[in-house]
This record gives C-alpha cells, sequence and structure tokens, in this order.
C-alpha cells in the first residue's frame, strides 16, 4: 500500500469512522449494537475459496468479514457470539455485538446477559 493512502487511511478515514460510530451510540443512547457476525453462513472446509451472495461468486475472505471489519478497524470493543446453526447446513451462525470506545467490560456484561437469553434457544 502506498504510503499516501497509509497516511489517509490513519489520519482521515480511521477518525471520521471512529467519530461515526461515537456520534451513533451517542445520539442513540444505546449501549451495543447487534447485528449478523458473517451475512452468510458458514461454509464447508474445502469449499471456501468463493462464496455466492446475491447471485455473484466473490471472494470469502472480504465478503466474511464486511460486518465485523469497520469496527475493528475503529478500534471499538466487539465480541461474537455463537447463535446456533443454520438449519438447512447444520454449520454455524453467529452474531455480533459492538460496543463504543472504552465500553469492554460493559459490552463483556452485555454480551454474558444475551447468552443468558439464548441459552438453550439454539440447542433444539
Amino acid at each position: 500500500m502506498p504510503a499516501e493512502a497509509y497516511e489517509a487511511a490513519i489520519n482521515i478515514h480511521r477518525p471520521k469512522l471512529q467519530a461515526a460510530y461515537r456520534d451513533y451510540f451517542a445520539s442513540h443512547d444505546i449501549s451495543a449494537i447487534l447485528f449478523p457476525t458473517t451475512p452468510l453462513v458458514a461454509r464447508p472446509l474445502g469449499q471456501d475459496e468463493t462464496v455466492e451472495l446475491n447471485g455473484e461468486q466473490v471472494p470469502t475472505f472480504p465478503t466474511y468479514i464486511q460486518n465485523t471489519d469497520p469496527g475493528s478497524n475503529a478500534g471499538i470493543p466487539g465480541i461474537s457470539l455463537p447463535a446456533g446453526l443454520d438449519p438447512e447446513s447444520q454449520l454455524p451462525i453467529g452474531i455480533e455485538l459492538d460496543g463504543p470506545e472504552g465500553s469492554d467490560k460493559q459490552l463483556l456484561s452485555i454480551a454474558a446477559a444475551v447468552e443468558m437469553a439464548l441459552k438453550g434457544y439454539f440447542d433444539g
């Protein structure tokens, strides 16, 4: 990556992303957001070079990280929890919780509560 692109990512784009998250949490007065960890269920081993998304074959890695990558790049805490198995493929699905900057302990408490609330729900 050219030095200019890296500098722009660190000094311009990341601070804007961090501000967007900070503003979102503050303006909605929320402690966490919950969303699918990935846009698709897991793929069987050996069938994971590409995946189908919206009728197109796309590279697996960028497709699977698209939901969690922004929070990671912003440096906010996030945690992924198991949310059962896809009924068709029997492969795992997950839910992600992201919290405001510096809310690591609170996010862990929220995740523990969500995990307890879901306990047994996906076991069949």
